[in-house]
């Protein structure tokens, strides 16, 4: 005897469509939570015993690349949950959710760094006061290797910028307004924006991450063996980013 198939209610199926954004967006939060845990964990594992010893002071590159590259990696992380929310290509969203895995196991280590330390989580002075400049300072091409994006928000220091120009908290990071308008797009506008962002994004974070892992800038080898991690694992994300837009015949955005 044939078996009658079973009915499809169209209002159940497009309910059903509507959550599951939502249901991602939870899952990308629970990620975030699960990783920094982890990230704590793992860290609180490692050879601990000679962090009393080696406790770098506030305004040492150890401590202030472990408050400034959180900051940096918390919005790549809200980047990514944004993706994975709305996003279309699941070749973009299986990105998304490498970076938001990786980045949030990260902020996890560097939080634990910071909270044994006994310094805050938050940098209280100026963002990258620490590698000699701040983030508003002088800063050039140079740091980053293309001379093009020197010209974006740190160039002629003799011209004053537009009073309504924001300027990142710091290289490659998002505006506020950039990310509003990230938060409100929908479809397939989400995946090439995504891409965009985020290749500035880890584009900016480089130069802290090669400056943190240089022996002449921090004595903890666990800070400088994270760092040169991390600049392994962008330098490579890079390169993929950089075809994917390719493939989708859109532009880098230029550095900020």
């Amino acid at each position: 005897m044939s078996e009658t198939p079973e009915s499809t209610d169209p209002t159940t199926t497009a309910a059903a469509s509507r959550r599951r954004p939502a249901l991602l967006a939870l899952a990308a939060v629970a990620l975030l939570l699960v990783g920094v845990g982890l990230g704590l964990l793992i860290q609180a594992s490692l050879a601990d015993d000679s962090a009393g010893e080696d406790s770098p002071t506030a305004n040492s590159a150890a401590v202030g690349f472990a408050q400034d590259m959180t900051r940096h990696h918390e919005q790549g992380v809200e980047l990514a949950a944004i993706e994975l929310e709305h996003g279309t290509d699941p070749q973009v969203r299986s990105m998304a959710f490498d970076i938001l895995t990786a980045q949030s196991n990260e902020i996890g280590q560097m939080q634990s760094w910071l909270t044994r330390w006994g310094q805050p989580v938050n940098n209280p002075g100026e963002a990258m006061g620490w590698m000699g400049h701040g983030s508003s300072s002088e800063s050039s091409g140079d740091d980053h290797g293309d001379s093009d994006h020197g010209d974006m928000g740190h160039g002629d220091h003799g011209s004053t910028p537009a009073a309504d120009v924001e300027e990142p908290a710091m290289p490659g990071m998002a505006t506020s307004a950039e990310m509003e308008r990230f938060r409100a797009m929908r479809g397939p506008e989400v995946d090439t924006t995504f891409l965009q962002l985020m290749l500035r994004h880890h584009e900016g974070g480089l130069h802290m991450m090669e400056y943190a892992a240089n022996p002449a800038n921090v004595s903890q080898p666990y800070v400088r063996d994270l760092a040169s991690a991390m600049e392994r694992t962008q330098d490579k994300e890079i390169g993929i980013i950089e075809a994917m837009l390719a493939e989708r015949n859109a532009q880098p955005l230029p550095m900020n």
